[in-house]
């Protein structure tokens, strides 16, 4: 995976306002504090197994920034097949009140390095949760001859059933059989969670799922995203797939792991977590080399749904609206976006719309109020104020949450 260091998570943060310290003034130097767990991964074909901790302290950027995981040598057993409920292996719905584990809080935390969470999903049918290595094999026997092994892309996917949104079938070993399902964990696999489950009508939600935990699974992060942003990971398919999936990892753990990203700000990281990764979700449906547009927007108008204030996610439906053709609705966002740079007058929108105003320009239209598909001319041309920030770099820069990150 793309492990960073914590210190990464800030090293490019803007405030999202004209005046940084309206926002951020100079803040006390705070150390990491860290509970580091009791139990260590299980031993890797290397002779390798780590640790995690959960945060007790968040650090704000002057201070000691938090550790990386603990490692340790042990002694490798070689594979082992591994039936997927202890016993008979059956693959099958459960009997969910027996097997339902009594509620309990939901901890979930941010920094590269921690423990990726420590909760139980109450109420949720499942069978008990496996921790694996490289070369270990899964065995399921099938309770139905239509019974598959799904991988979905996230745990809300996982927790909702879904399988129309991303994921694929896990590939059965040769071995396989009709009545029994076989996987090997493969190398690709390290470090990784797999949430797999049944696609059958009515399956996963009677509990036929299970969460498989891959060595030392690491938890997405906003400011890990920004990294494969700002690498362009997005430029080749199988980069755009690996981004979506580090994005949905985030996701479906907001707040907690946007927290290294602001600075420990609980308010900022509830208010903008998930109204980012859908942003950048649509971002990168709408860039990868075969773009999705539709379910680009759709991401852009759930992004909107959260932070109607959202000028990022503004920005970039205006965009694509552009990419698209749609005069119409591309001229109706620039409206909206510059309404929300007046209203809101942060940095962020700020950019957004020069930014869109740029795009606008690129294509030989001349947005609002002159609005028209011809280039603009005299005080409406590309040398208008908006036009001139966004020419001084020859970078085109993306905006979210205040922070500017390059991406061509």
């Amino acid at each position: 995976m793309h492990a960073q260091g914590a210190a990464a998570q800030v090293a490019e943060q803007k405030t999202t306002v004209a005046d940084p310290t309206a926002v951020i003034a100079a803040q006390p130097k705070i150390d990491c504090s860290v509970t580091w767990s009791e139990s260590w991964t299980k031993c890797s074909p290397g002779g390798k197994q780590t640790r995690r901790y959960t945060v007790d302290v968040y650090p704000t950027r002057t201070g000691k920034q938090c550790p990386a995981p603990q490692t340790q040598s042990c002694t490798y057993a070689g594979p082992q097949t591994i039936m997927i409920d202890g016993k008979a292996g059956t693959w099958g719905a459960k009997d969910c009140a027996q097997r339902r584990a009594p509620a309990a809080e939901r901890k979930m935390l941010g920094y590269p390095g921690e423990t990726h969470e420590t909760f139980v999903m109450s109420g949720m049918c499942q069978y008990d949760a496996i921790k694996v290595t490289v070369g270990d094999v899964l065995v399921f026997k099938k309770s139905q001859a239509s019974d598959d092994v799904f991988a979905v892309p996230s745990q809300w996917h996982y927790a909702e059933c879904n399988f129309t949104d991303g994921g694929n079938a896990l590939p059965a070993d040769a071995s396989s059989t009709a009545s029994e399902f076989r996987y090997t964990i493969r190398a690709q696999d390290t470090n990784t969670r797999l949430y797999l489950a049944s696609s059958r009508e009515s399956a996963c939600s009677a509990g036929q799922r299970v969460l498989v935990s891959v060595d030392d699974f690491k938890q997405g992060t906003l400011a890990e995203v920004v990294h494969l942003i700002n690498t362009k990971t997005y430029n080749t398919e199988k980069g755009a797939v690996e981004l979506i999936e580090r994005i949905w990892c985030f996701e479906d753990h907001c707040p907690m792991p946007a927290m290294g990203f602001y600075e420990g700000n609980a308010e900022w990281s509830k208010e903008r977590c998930k109204a980012d990764a859908f942003s950048l979700l649509g971002f990168v449906y709408r860039k990868r080399p075969v773009p999705q547009i539709q379910r680009a927007e759709m991401y852009y108008k759930k992004a909107l749904a959260l932070v109607p204030t959202h000028c990022e996610a503004t920005e970039y439906m205006g965009e694509l609206y552009i990419q698209i053709g749609d005069f119409a609705t591309a001229s109706t966002t620039f409206t909206r976006l510059e309404s929300l740079e007046a209203s809101e007058k942060t940095a962020a929108c700020t950019n957004s719309l020069g930014l869109l105003q740029a795009a606008w320009n690129k294509e030989g239209w001349c947005p609002p109020p002159v609005n028209s598909k011809t280039a603009c001319m005299g005080s409406a041309s590309a040398s208008s104020p908006r036009a001139v920030m966004m020419s001084v770099s020859s970078l085109f820069l993306v905006t979210f949450s205040g922070l500017l990150v390059n991406v061509f």
